[in-house]
């Protein structure tokens, strides 16, 4: 059993920590994972499916205003390469784009975003 005891940006790897822990505008803590690669926790709180409004628009709002010093600068791409699950060159696209793919993926319910506070 792993045991976490304190929270970090980007990648978390192991048996059951696939995703990546960001903070949000106020620096409260987030796991965004694959739905296959939710951790089997059963103190986790739900996904916040009130993220999945208006086609995503809550998503994107939350994902323009990550905290830029606790979160790495590349995140979002890493964010993207996850979600599709592919070493795609992200150079063509700009952060708009790539938050507008990633904000239609939560609404689509294929990203979980899961705050790790109570």
């Amino acid at each position: 059993m792993e045991i976490i005891n304190s929270f970090y940006s980007g990648c978390r790897n192991g048996v059951n920590n696939n995703g990546h822990v960001v903070y949000c505008r106020y620096g409260l803590p987030y796991l965004i994972c694959l739905p296959l690669n939710r951790p089997d926790d059963p103190l986790l709180n739900p996904a916040l499916t009130h993220l999945k409004a208006m086609n995503g628009y809550y998503a994107n709002q939350f994902l323009s205003n990550l905290h830029s010093a606790l979160n790495s600068e590349d995140i979002i791409a890493a964010l993207y390469q996850y979600a599709l699950q592919s070493p795609v060159s992200i150079s063509d696209y700009n952060k708009a784009e790539l938050i507008d793919t990633l904000s239609g993926l939560v609404a689509q319910s294929k990203l979980l975003i899961i705050p790790l506070f109570d």
